[in-house]
């Protein structure tokens, strides 16, 4: 909520396109396809402001992904140096349950969202310790994509691969931001990517909608290596 270093870009859900709605296969759970921890070094404008340490726990009752997010950035002359702690439940199905985000720092704010609920409900804490309490039309199979949670894209990517190949659209929330809209990703092929001195070949997947695109490389394992916001000079790479 203090910091919004990819707001431009991820406010692409609040994008008007309006493809076809996505639908989930019934193949198989993927949970236990899921579990996957890793570092994320986080730069922007070419520099690292931050890391993001994140953890993917499935098993055959649900999916947990939780990180720990440190960015340090300058904001109106001054350095922000903030924490913040996103914790993303979701059913076999990829479908959330629970969702909640804290931020420790010299501005703390908090939220938690329960989508069991019918409507899915929020309660948010602002920095300035104001409680607001909104309710949301949402579908129970939206798409979580936080700001500034880069392992949110693992777990699209996973949803991606649920659907089937070819363009995908789907419902998506921001919850730091309480937008909602529609996203489209759509594999783009393999392609040599340069990553930390070395060319390895991955897949190139795009995030878009009228606003913004979200480039996504992917290796065989399905493990996202490097996000790419162009709009808001934002870059993520895996380091473990």
């Amino acid at each position: 909520m203090v910091l919004s270093l990819a707001a431009g870009a991820l406010a692409l859900l609040a994008g008007r396109t309006n493809p076809g709605a996505s639908t989930l296969s019934s193949g198989p759970s993927p949970s236990t396809q899921l579990s996957d921890r890793g570092v994320f070094e986080v730069l922007l404008a070419g520099k690292t402001i931050g890391t993001e340490s994140f953890e993917i726990r499935s098993s055959a009752q649900q999916v947990e992904a939780r990180a720990e997010i440190h960015l340090r950035v300058v904001q109106g002359g001054k350095v922000a140096d903030v924490r913040t702690y996103p914790d993303l439940v979701l059913d076999p199905q990829l479908q959330p349950l629970t969702y909640t985000w804290k931020q420790k720092g010299s501005q703390s704010s908090s939220l938690e969202v329960d989508f069991r609920l019918s409507p899915p409900q929020a309660r948010y804490r602002t920095v300035n310790g104001h409680e607001d309490q909104r309710t949301f039309s949402l579908p129970k199979d939206v798409v979580v994509v936080d700001d500034n949670v880069v392992h949110h894209y693992q777990l699209l990517v996973a949803r991606y691969r649920l659907t089937g190949s070819g363009m995908r659209t789907f419902k998506a929330f921001i919850p730091q931001e309480a937008v909602r809209g529609d996203l489209s990703i759509q594999e783009m092929g393999t392609e040599p990517t340069s990553l930390d001195g070395a060319t390895l070949d991955l897949r190139h997947l795009v995030v878009t909608s009228e606003l913004a695109h979200v480039n996504l490389w992917v290796d065989e394992q399905q493990h996202v290596l490097k996000v790419s916001i162009p709009e808001a000079l934002f870059e993520a790479v895996r380091k473990k």
